[in-house]
Parts: C-alpha cells; structure tokens; sequence
C-alpha cells in the first residue's frame, strides 16, 4: 500500500470513527428533548427520524473503526531493490 494512501486512510477513518461514535452518543441522550411523562431527556421516546440517524452513525463508526484497524495492521509496501 502506497504510503500517502495509507495515512490518508488511516487520517479519515479516524475521523469518520470518532465523528459517528460522537453522533451516535448525543443522539443516544438526545439533550435537546423534553417529554411530559420524565424527568430527563434519556427517558424521552426517540423519533424514527433519530433512530434512523443514530444507527447510521454507528454503522458508520464499526465500519470506519474496522477498516482503521486494518490501514493499521498494512504492512508498508517497499520497491523491491
């Protein structure tokens, strides 16, 4: 693997890793919802809508952590002399 392709996979599966576990976090607590029948907004029954978007995140996190690992484990390709 050529080694700008392999930082820059290893950059921006960090980023989309870290991005999507931290959407998938708020969305889990869901902060900016209010319901009549509880006290926190954790207890708040979630949109289809949130639901939606929160498990995209997640997939997005689990695929993009998987493939880090792997643009991790890539052993550097070197020109054969």
């Amino acid at each position: 693997m050529h080694m700008d392709l392999r930082r820059w996979l290893i950059v921006s599966t960090a980023i989309i890793a870290v991005a999507g576990g931290a959407v998938a976090v708020v969305y889990f607590f869901q902060p900016w919802r209010s319901c009549d029948y509880e006290d926190s907004s954790v207890g708040c029954a979630m949109l289809p809508a949130d639901s939606a978007v929160m498990t995209g995140a997640a997939f997005a996190a689990l695929i993009s952590t998987a493939l880090l690992v792997i643009a991790l484990l890539a052993k550097e390709q070197r020109p054969a002399r």
